[in-house]
């Protein structure tokens, strides 16, 4: 039976995280600042008094329950008050009258296909008529690619004149929101900036640790290209050893994550162990008296938050530098620390200082993955006994693969609909290589300085990443890999975590009920599954896809489906992977479906289409092409809706004319000044539009 003292952090994590979750995600609930105080004063008082109080150990209970409530408004205010709208100055309350504002760049630029990103901190913001006012709020910048724009350094102050415009939710069914994306960073707004509507201030106004993270990680990153890396095996060690993910060729990202290696690319939790315990062995002379002990953890103590220093301080490293450090301290005063306790009080510490932390994918994966391991490692390991020594730590590996495996499933089908299948073979090869690399890698950015040496330890660096990029390819090249469009809902994603956590309950506290709780739990998480499949056998429903620069209807009958799309949409494997193949796994159709050209007759079981004009389940939708409309006839056919595609020039007169109009429909492959004539034009006679918010779903 496990013993919860042990594990203050714990109990005071749930309830903390459940206030965090329903200030973001449940939008009924919300509380004024002053019902907010005054819960929590109140709360606080009947702690104070419990603990006076009661002296019986059997009503503990509620004085543990008052703090829960305590803890449970306390994650909700922090979540609240991170909330950008909230701030008195924030931009948006005054961005009537403002043309101009001043910004700072808060994060390190990234170079993309069409653009550089950039972070962009407000400062101030002014106008013709109106003077200079202190503001708050982040924006994201586009910045046009030219010299001035490479030369911005984290710090930078500039001047804007653009106006600054929201971020655009999903527009369709299960794409990536963005823009909640974007909000949990507080981050409220985008702007696209030209050379001509910015100007540098020539003024850097940085704080002095991420600057001298940042400068010193170039040096390093140099240092690389010195040392002879090159290409990819350059942009793996970046990638491993600091941090730096920007080099990293989409091919060889996407080689690691069908391979289930992933993490292996990310600086976390495995990059610290190593340094940990490599550095404790080297300082293993100072183990003799209780002041060497002490000299020693403090010494590794500074040396895990330097590394996380020249790593550039991303979140995955403060998380695994945090959760480490508080092993140290442990160890520092004396006291027998647990590592799930470590674990949780890390966790909330990092939730205290950003509550939005417990929606970063990157935070959820690294904590489930550490507690499966810590977990469920030795019960897994210890199902099988091999008398083979080598054989022995070959299974070992594959036990805390298949320990992070199982405690990653969850975010993993939920957030990416897709599972590695080959993972626990990849990981028996990736672990050993990745230990080398990391500690040679290490000793390269130490030596790097000195000549022939850093060349000699380079080759073994790139012989390391030569051996791993190639094992990651073999893995991702087997038949099924990777298996993608495995979709759940919220409710089944809310049942495996539940299933999760008795799964722990039950190796933690040995107790046969919450394993028996787990069985009936997964036995409805399938119940669900397959009310939820059966259903979609008998779905029908016509979509009209909101994209950017392209067109795509679908048109989905059970389990099959027939896009009709133009030419150059399944090649832009971006737009296919962001906005359709989400809605692919929720209604479990093929990701690879049958595409019928725009220009394109065609004749199917469900489905006919004739030049411009498609039927689909007695609903009749027309392709807007001035040359199709057919002036002979003596009557307006009547259509169900009519798509407007490309940089056709509006005519709504020509579509009276030849049509009776249920609703138009106005894509996204239309640019918005066609598109605002076509929607005045539709206005003015009295036709019902859609102009690219959202797509318009059918459903027979």
């Amino acid at each position: 039976m496990a013993d919860w003292s042990k594990y203050p952090f714990v109990r005071m994590l749930i309830p903390m995280m459940l206030g965090i979750w329903c200030a973001s995600v449940i939008a009924s609930f919300r509380l004024s600042s002053f019902t907010l105080v005054a819960i929590m004063l109140a709360l606080l008082g009947l702690a104070v008094v419990a603990s006076v109080t009661l002296k019986t150990i059997r009503l503990n209970w509620l004085f543990g329950a008052i703090m829960g409530c305590y803890l449970f408004f306390g994650g909700y205010a922090l979540t609240r008050s991170h909330e950008a709208w909230l701030q008195k100055d924030y931009f948006r309350h005054y961005e009537v009258d403002a043309k101009y504002y001043v910004a700072r760049v808060y994060d390190y630029p990234t170079e993309r296909a069409n653009n550089i990103r950039v972070p962009l901190q407000l400062e101030y913001q002014f106008g013709d008529s109106l003077s200079s006012r202190v503001v708050s709020g982040k924006v994201m910048a586009y910045f046009q690619k030219t010299d001035s724009a490479f030369a911005l350094r984290y710090g930078d102050l500039i001047a804007i004149d653009a106006p600054i415009g929201q971020v655009a939710g999903p527009k369709n069914p299960e794409e990536f929101d963005y823009r909640a994306y974007l909000s949990r960073k507080g981050i409220t707004g985008q702007v696209f900036l030209k050379d001509k509507d910015w100007i540098d201030l020539q003024v850097n106004k940085a704080n002095p640790i991420y600057a001298f993270s940042y400068r010193f990680r170039d040096i390093l990153l140099a240092s690389l290209h010195r040392c002879g890396l090159r290409d990819d095996e350059y942009g793996v060690a970046a990638a491993i050893l600091l941090g730096y993910d920007d080099n990293l060729a989409d091919e060889v990202r996407k080689n690691y994550v069908a391979a289930g290696s992933m993490h292996i690319l990310c600086v976390s939790g495995m990059h610290v162990g190593i340094i940990y315990l490599l550095a404790s062995a080297l300082l293993g002379f100072l183990n003799r008296k209780k002041w060497q002990i002490t000299l020693k953890q403090a010494l590794l103590l500074a040396l895990i938050w330097f590394y996380a220093l020249i790593a550039g301080l991303s979140p995955s490293i403060l998380r695994a530098s945090l959760m480490i450090s508080f092993v140290i301290i442990g160890e520092m005063i004396r006291r027998k620390g647990f590592i799930i306790n470590s674990i949780a009080a890390s966790a909330f510490v990092l939730l205290c200082i950003n509550p939005n932390n417990l929606f970063e994918i990157g935070f959820l994966l690294s904590y489930a993955a550490v507690i499966g391991i810590v977990v469920l490692q030795r019960p897994i390991y210890n199902l099988f006994y091999v008398k083979n020594k080598l054989l022995d730590k070959a299974w070992e590996i594959t036990a805390v693969a298949i320990a992070a495996q199982i405690a990653t499933i969850p975010f993993t089908l939920f957030y990416f609909n897709q599972f590695t299948t080959y993972f626990w073979l990849s990981n028996l090869f990736m672990t050993p290589i990745s230990f080398v690399e990391v500690i040679s890698g290490m000793v390269l950015l130490l030596v790097s300085w000195i000549p022939y040496i850093n060349v000699l330890v380079g080759y073994l660096v790139w012989g390391a990443i030569y051996v791993m990029n190639t094992v990651v390819s073999w893995v991702e090249q087997l038949p099924f890999s990777i298996i993608k469009g495995l979709y759940i809902s919220g409710f089944e994603y809310a049942m495996l975590l539940v299933a999760f956590l008795l799964l722990l309950l039950a190796v933690v506290s040995r107790r046969r009920r919450f394993l028996i709780a787990m069985l009936s739990v997964l036995m409805f998480f399938m119940v669900s599954l397959t009310v939820r499949l059966y259903s979609t056998d008998s779905q029908n429903r016509m979509v009209v896809y909101s994209l950017r620069k392209h067109t795509a209807v679908d048109f989905i009958t059970g389990g099959q489906h027939i896009l009709l799309a133009d030419s150059t949409l399944m090649a832009d494997e971006s737009t296919v992977d962001y906005s359709l193949k989400g809605a692919w796994a929720k209604w479990h159709v093929s990701a690879h479906p049958q595409v019928v050209g725009l220009e394109e007759d065609f004749e199917g079981t469900c489905l006919r289409k004739r030049q411009n004009l498609v039927s689909f389940n007695g609903v009749l939708l027309a392709l807007w092409d001035e040359t199709c409309c057919d002036d002979s006839l003596s009557y307006r056919l009547p259509v169900d809706y009519l798509l407007v595609t490309g940089k056709q020039k509006p005519d709504i007169q020509s579509i009276v004319n030849g049509y009776d109009v249920g609703m138009l429909i106005i894509d996204g492959s239309v640019p918005n000044y066609l598109a605002e004539r076509w929607v005045s034009q539709a206005v003015e006679k009295g036709i019902p539009y859609n102009i690219r918010e959202g797509a318009v779903e059918v459903e027979f």
